[in-house]
């Protein structure tokens, strides 16, 4: 019988999810509203019913926004999801589904979509990437040796690399942080704040086709933009040598305007010029990054726990 896992990617509005097989294959996918409104054990109750819809697996994984203690499968505090705070998500969600505890998985959202583009993705092949989603804020997931790597919990977070301590403040609350600087939200405010494009300001996607049309002004604004977020790409080139970063995210349909002034801001902050060698590329899984991702987490433990067994 084929084993089948179910990723969940939870975010602050949607809750994405899916089957997938061993294989890649995927089975059935599901995007519905968590009710966040109702609290946080009614989520957990839906979040188990639609484990049930998508016809169950022999793993879940789910992907969760902000700090977690990926050991013990709690949520310490996510600022996008009302309530979450202390929870043991993992073992709420194995009573509810009927699980053991140690066939469900809790993974950072941007780490779940980062194995979920090397695994099916852009990154398919890739041993060592980056995967820089840039959305709201800028997140971050670690790829090497074709492993996640977390560190202690909060390995990758690209998008608090201080380009400029004098900048302004990240939501993180400290200062001149690059998600400060080349997040979506962060390009809005500087569009809107150069009156661009001049007839719709602070439209990024009409702002990025301007730029490729080659209007000067919104190149311009595109360029610095890139580049701020190349000065935080460039520290990881330095201490790893990573040659591959991916961008995911809605902000990343603007890569081809931001490309130019990111590998400015890589040759900025590296050495050896090793910045025309960096591939950049796009993520190709969309929204289904995240539960894929975290499926796939939830089916490596698994198969890391029937090897040890």
């Amino acid at each position: 019988m084929t084993s089948t896992q179910v990723g969940i990617d939870l975010g602050g509005t949607a809750a994405k999810s899916g089957r997938v097989t061993h294989a890649g294959e995927i089975l059935a996918e599901r995007t519905i509203d968590p009710g966040f409104a109702r609290g946080p054990q009614a989520v957990l109750d839906t979040l188990a019913q639609l484990f049930h819809d998508l016809g169950g697996g022999d793993s879940l994984g789910i992907g969760v926004p902000g700090l977690i203690d990926r050991e013990r499968g709690y949520v310490h505090s996510s600022p996008n999801l009302p309530g979450f705070v202390e929870l043991d998500v993992k073992g709420e969600l194995a009573r509810r589904v009927g699980l053991p505890r140690e066939q469900v998985h809790v993974e950072n959202d941007a780490n779940a979509a980062a194995v979920g583009e090397l695994w099916l993705g852009a990154g398919r092949g890739e041993r060592d990437a980056l995967v820089v989603t840039l959305g709201t804020g800028i997140g971050g997931g670690l790829i090497l040796g074709g492993e996640l790597f977390a560190g202690a919990g909060m390995g990758g977070e690209v998008g608090h690399v201080v380009i400029d301590p004098r900048g302004p403040q990240c939501g993180c609350g400290k200062l001149g942080c690059v998600e400060a600087y080349a997040s979506a939200t962060a390009a809005k405010r500087r569009a809107l704040a150069a009156q661009l494009p001049a007839d719709k300001p602070g439209d990024l996607v009409l702002l990025a086709q301007r730029a490729r049309d080659g209007h000067e002004p919104e190149a311009r604004l595109m360029r610095e933009i890139g580049r701020d977020l190349g000065r935080g790409l460039g520290p990881v080139l330095c201490l790893l040598d990573l040659r591959t970063f991916i961008f995911g995210g809605g902000f990343s349909g603007a890569l081809d305007v931001l490309e130019p002034g990111i590998r400015e801001g890589i040759e900025e902050r590296s050495y050896g010029g090793r910045a025309p060698a960096v591939k950049l590329l796009r993520a190709t899984l969309g929204p289904a990054a995240g539960w894929i991702g975290a499926a796939r987490v939830a089916m490596t433990a698994r198969e890391a726990l029937r090897s040890r067994s």
